[in-house]
């Protein structure tokens, strides 16, 4: 009987009681074949998914079946209980492109079918995307580094190797959906970036910018700040106006004013003055000098 070889990845199975001087050579080169195989499952399958015409949505009772007519081994490390995302279909339920569907691992039949738990509409003729969900739980180390297309190199990936990559190659990140970062206010954010959009509160009038003893430094702003109340450790205004104030709280030992008309009265404009009080008209303030 002769060298066979694996279903799956083609891996060398030396002869029984023969071949006796390949042995290690076979053993070697299937260990090899082994390690580039699952690192590109973990990749190819786990995390970017697989897209394929022979993956079929069949309908089961009030459930559906997720199952692939080629010997794909896609399902081989999803167990009960994992979130399955399809996109694709031509059936809104099970998940298009536009709207993707996740669906919940309620039982496995096999490494190339799983049963979920929302009654899928029958899809055989579709290109179908299936991809687990990463969640919390399988992401428990970091740094996760991300980078547009373009910057990526040997080091992160390989040319046609470990994955095909999109097609965006602008954007490092995109997070669809409410993100929340940190566990708490003791975990900070670092912005080595410049922000390019608006930042928006979700409610107004809701949210804080800072707070007592955790304040920013300091507030630049080309353009217009609307306040609804100021309160001020110190205040210098160099120009413009201040309009609208129905009445002003001041509290100094020491005013000093120039050359101002102060309103106006039943007796006429109210003007700070030199003149003395014969001199000046009635409603003036005046003072000596």
């Amino acid at each position: 009987m002769a060298n066979t070889f694996t279903t799956n990845y083609d891996f060398v199975k030396s002869e029984i009681g023969g071949d006796n001087q390949s042995w290690g050579n076979n053993l070697h080169t299937t260990l090899n074949l082994a390690d580039i195989a699952l690192a590109k499952a973990v990749e190819n399958q786990l995390m970017s998914g697989i897209t394929s015409s022979v993956i079929d949505l069949t309908a089961s009772g009030s459930n559906g079946i997720i199952s692939t007519s080629a010997n794909l081994k896609y399902f081989e490390s999803v167990v009960i209980g994992d979130k399955i995302r399809v996109s694709g279909s031509s059936e809104t339920i099970n998940g298009t492109a536009a709207t993707p569907v996740i669906h919940t691992v309620t039982a496995k039949t096999s490494a190339d079918s799983i049963t979920t738990n929302i009654n899928v509409t029958t899809d055989t003729s579709s290109t179908i995307t299936v991809a687990k969900v990463l969640e919390p739980a399988h992401i428990n180390s970091g740094p996760i580094v991300c980078a547009p297309l373009t910057s990526l190199s040997a080091a992160t990936r390989t040319a046609g190797g470990v994955g095909v990559p999109g097609t965006d190659t602008t954007d490092a990140l995109i997070a669809n959906g409410d993100v929340k970062l940190g566990a708490t206010n003791a975990d900070t954010v670092t912005f080595t970036a410049k922000v390019a959009t608006d930042i928006l509160p979700s409610a107004d009038g809701a949210y804080d910018l800072g707070a007592a003893g955790s304040e920013w430094q300091d507030l630049h702003i080309d353009g217009t700040a609307n306040i609804d109340s100021l309160v001020a450790d110190t205040a210098d205004i160099n120009g413009g106006t201040v309009d609208g104030i129905t009445s002003l709280s001041v509290s100094a030992t020491t005013i000093s004013m120039t050359g101002y008309t102060i309103g106006s009265n039943g007796k006429g404009a109210r003007t700070v003055s030199t003149e003395t009080a014969s001199g000046g008209v009635n409603g003036d303030i005046w003072y000596e000098y």
